[in-house]
């Protein structure tokens, strides 16, 4: 090889292993600065352009795990590991005490005002910022109660036939929308995009394959819904165990089903450990805001509960089993408003949560406040619902339906 071969393979091993500064500010440079095609300082929280100009300065985020050129450190990753089908209850950075301070206004970067990327285990144990409930075994063991009543005096609630045929055509719509990527009302819709939770868009493919069967095709895919039954604790287990109801098997093969009553026991085990690790925000019991991860995780497993029981009532209807009032979670807060659950921010969130603060210095409505008692129909009652009616969402409404045509209002 002579030396002009040797000179031009060194040049190219140089020029590879030290870009252009160029290149490297490119791809490190502001949003505002790349698509005016002008050279960034890349000051921060923003740099000098930005700043004179009073533009938004935002940064592209790295790619997790991967090398920070200008410090040569390798960046933390966003996301948790999966867990047993679902991500933990405390996957949330900002709800770990020593992660708050990254909150503050003049700290957020992109990524920490976007939509919050994690998913969590229905079953976890409680994160630094839920309460767990003092209650929780008797969510456990709810499934008993149809069949020792006679031993224990409960009077079953009455449901109409035609409550039981409305809830189940509600019910058969979320598992419809959810086949079009549109989400149940006890499913966040950040668990759904920006970060998809592998579990749900799993559990999204198979329930849309189940409900477009085919019978020659029915068992193949009932055996991989109940291989993924027996490894996840999630909102995805309830969406299986109401697809498999709701939508039966069409040919003969019913022996292949797993038993309702095993589906009912482990769906009931698993909102026992959702309880016991926690249905509240600490802020949340005294009456200030909590972080936003942590209410989107107490409201999800709050929702997520209650289809659970209104799955069970029509369980329970279609096999002639009598259902009983809640009592177990008389004290769960209500569906909050429509603003707070579809917020899209965390700034915004933040502005609606405030605002709602301020409509309930008395405290939050509470589920049990729908049902039947001493104090239904009274003004102070009224008051409460009706103003808590004012900001609810569908399901909100549907919840208040169900309780007013079977308790009164």
């Amino acid at each position: 090889m002579d030396d002009q071969s040797t000179e031009k393979i060194s040049s190219t091993i140089q020029k590879r292993s030290n870009p252009p500064r160029s290149t490297i500010s490119r791809k490190k440079a502001c949003r505002k600065c790349v698509k005016s095609k002008l050279r960034c300082d890349l000051a921060k929280p923003k740099c000098n352009r930005c700043a004179a100009r009073g533009n938004v300065c935002e940064y592209p985020v790295d790619q997790p795990g991967r090398p920070n050129i200008s410090t040569g450190e390798c960046e933390p990753r966003l996301r948790v590991p999966l867990q047993s089908g679902g991500f933990r209850d405390n996957a949330f950075p900002s709800t770990h005490p020593s992660a708050r301070s990254q909150h503050t206004a003049d700290s957020r970067t992109p990524a920490q005002t976007s939509v919050p990327q994690r998913h969590f285990n229905l079953s976890s144990v409680p994160g630094p910022d839920l309460v767990p409930m003092l209650a929780a075994d008797e969510i456990r063991d709810r499934w008993l109660r149809p069949y020792i009543s006679a031993s224990t005096g409960q009077q079953p609630k009455q449901l109409n036939p035609h409550t039981v045929q409305y809830l189940t055509c509600v019910l058969k719509s979320y598992l419809r929308n959810f086949t079009t990527s549109v989400s149940p009302p006890f499913v966040h819709h950040s668990q759904l995009t920006h970060s998809p939770s592998p579990v749900l868009s799993y559990c999204c493919a198979n329930i849309r394959t189940w409900l477009g069967k085919g019978a020659e095709y029915e068992v193949l895919i009932l055996g991989t819904i109940k291989n993924e039954m027996e490894k996840i604790e999630t909102q995805a287990y309830l969406l299986y165990a109401m697809a498999l109801h709701l939508f039966p098997m069409a040919n003969s093969a019913e022996d292949a089903l797993p038993s309702d009553c095993d589906l009912v026991i482990k769906m009931q085990d698993i909102a026992f450990k959702s309880a016991q690790a926690g249905l509240l925000c600490k802020a949340e019991e005294s009456n200030t805001r909590p972080a936003w991860e942590s209410w989107i995780l107490a409201s999800s497993k709050r929702r997520t509960l209650f289809v659970m029981y209104i799955f069970t009532n029509v369980y329970n209807s279609d096999m002639g089993l009598p259902n009983f009032v809640a009592e177990e979670i008389r004290g769960v807060t209500a569906p909050e408003s429509k603003v707070l659950w579809e917020a899209r921010d965390r700034t915004e969130w933040e502005k609606q949560y405030n605002q709602h603060l301020s409509k309930w210095p008395d405290g939050m409505l509470q589920i049990s406040e729908l049902w039947k008692s001493n104090e239904t129909g009274t003004a102070a009652r009224r008051e409460r619902i009706e103003r808590w009616l004012q900001s609810a969402d569908e399901f909100g409404m549907m919840l208040f339906s169900t309780c007013a045509h079977i308790h009164g209002c």
